[in-house]
């Protein structure tokens, strides 16, 4: 049987950023490794309107997807990008990128472990038909729009289904990004 959490937008943990640059809200986080850090994070990071530095994570794969309204230009010194609201942008957590915002926003983070984990996000519309979650995969689902259901819970803008342990279904008119997770059988 899986376990199904419903994280609404209003129950998440607000933590500052590594660097102290800014504050993230975690949504949910991995089991720990013997050094305390998770394994796999989901998060939504506050981006104002001034420029700031992104906080470095060695040996971390980063998916990152503006969710809010503006886009914002991330910039490396070799290279920039511009980041577009709901296109998941996968990148080396070790890269600290500079963040340019066009305005304030927001932005959903999911974060691995590259030697224990590995992570897919994409733009998914639940009106087109159900998701099933895999047994061997964490899976989430934040919403965009509308609304989801898997088993008694019902997430709404904002909020997050996290399926832990085994599959499920999510069924809806929710429009959101799925994060889907696999944790290495190697990993204690």
């Amino acid at each position: 049987m899986s376990a199904v959490q419903l994280v609404r937008a209003t129950d998440r943990r607000r933590v500052p950023w590594r660097n102290g640059a800014g504050a993230t809200e975690e949504i949910a986080v991995g089991p720990g490794r013997a050094a305390g850090e998770p394994i796999w994070r989901l998060s939504v990071a506050e981006l104002g309107e001034t420029p700031t530095a992104f906080s470095a994570y060695d040996g971390v794969d980063r998916i990152f997807t503006v969710v809010g309204d503006h886009s914002v230009a991330l910039e490396w010194p070799t290279r920039s990008v511009s980041a577009q609201p709901w296109r998941p942008l996968a990148f080396d957590g070790a890269e600290a990128p500079r963040c340019i915002p066009d305005g304030p926003t927001l932005a959903f983070n999911v974060m691995t472990d590259a030697g224990a984990a590995g992570a897919d996000v994409e733009l998914v519309d639940l009106g087109a038909g159900s998701v099933t979650t895999g047994p061997d995969e964490v899976m989430a689902l934040f919403v965009r729009s509308g609304a989801a259901a898997a088993a008694v819970y019902r997430a709404e803008a904002g909020d997050c289904l996290v399926v832990r342990d085994g599959a499920a279904a999510l069924r809806g008119d929710a429009v959101g990004l799925l994060v889907r997770i696999r944790v290495s059988r190697n990993t204690g």
